[in-house]
């Protein structure tokens, strides 16, 4: 698989190439073939222009997100690859559907407008690429460990779940990604009941299935679901992806402890 690189050494070694051929070695082509030089300078122009707009392009984003890590960069591109391939899943790709990643971009994860740029560039190379589910995930396995395969796995819930509903389709992908990506299936499942809420499921419901667990439950199996949960969404535990996936997981283990305060208050004690 091919990262998006917005290494310019390409677009400057063409572009030498081109004023050579405009100013010396290809008017020399033309005047032995006798042709027009007008087409032939259109054209050489067009490509300038083309590479000049690459290189501005690539110098932007070199600038802004530059400061980014490589593995944290791979990271990203990687997770846009597979909230694409899950938008993709029903076999209609909507606008809004495109607008739902930049939003969870922009909103959960506090990009800036210049980073959410970036993404939205990763984005458009992910539709024109098109790579297999199979590549992505064999990426995601070689380079990172099992804390940043689930939280690849729940920013797909993230995005998915943004219309309050999963499609059939889209719960085979995320079926799919958990096997290719050696997650244990009882992980998504609490992924499915945590984010299964509709917009007028009552807030006590809502408690519950944050835990995983029912009203019927003992008290002592919600502190187990609780504590484990806490251990599985710690912030310490993505850290190393960047400040921002472990502020997403920081609000994570808030939402587990208000669901946990909100069911023992109420508990009889």
């Amino acid at each position: 698989m091919f990262y998006r690189s917005y290494n310019n050494g390409g677009n400057y070694f063409w572009l030498g190439l081109t004023f050579f051929f405009l100013f010396g070695g290809l008017k020399t082509v033309f005047l032995l073939l006798q042709l027009f030089t007008f087409l032939p300078l259109i054209l050489v122009a067009f490509i300038g222009f083309r590479l000049i707009k690459s290189i501005s392009k690539n110098t932007h984003y070199n600038k802004n997100v530059g400061h980014f890590s490589k593995n944290k960069k791979h990271f990203v591109e990687l997770v846009v690859h597979l909230l694409v391939k899950a938008i993709k899943a029903d076999g209609v790709v909507d606008q809004r559907e495109i607008q739902s990643i930049l939003n969870f971009f922009q909103s959960r994860l506090r990009y800036s407008s210049t980073d959410i740029q970036w993404v939205n560039d990763l984005i458009q190379h992910a539709l024109r690429k098109n790579y297999k589910t199979e590549t992505i995930t064999t990426e995601i396995n070689q380079q990172f460990g099992i804390d940043g395969k689930k939280l690849a796995l729940e920013l797909i819930f993230e995005v998915v779940t943004a219309d309050h509903h999963i499609s059939k389709e889209e719960m085979i992908f995320i079926d799919k990604v958990t096997a290719q990506l050696n997650i244990d299936p009882s992980y998504t499942e609490l992924l499915k009941q945590s984010y299964a809420i509709s917009k007028t499921q009552k807030k006590e419901s809502r408690d519950y299935e944050i835990l995983g667990v029912s009203s019927e439950s003992s008290a002592e199996d919600i502190k187990k679901a609780y504590r484990a949960l806490c251990k599985k969404f710690h912030p310490d535990r993505v850290q190393h992806l960047g400040e921002e996936f472990k502020i997403f997981a920081d609000e994570k283990i808030k939402e587990i402890n208000r669901a946990y305060e909100n069911i023992t208050q109420k508990s009889p004690a």
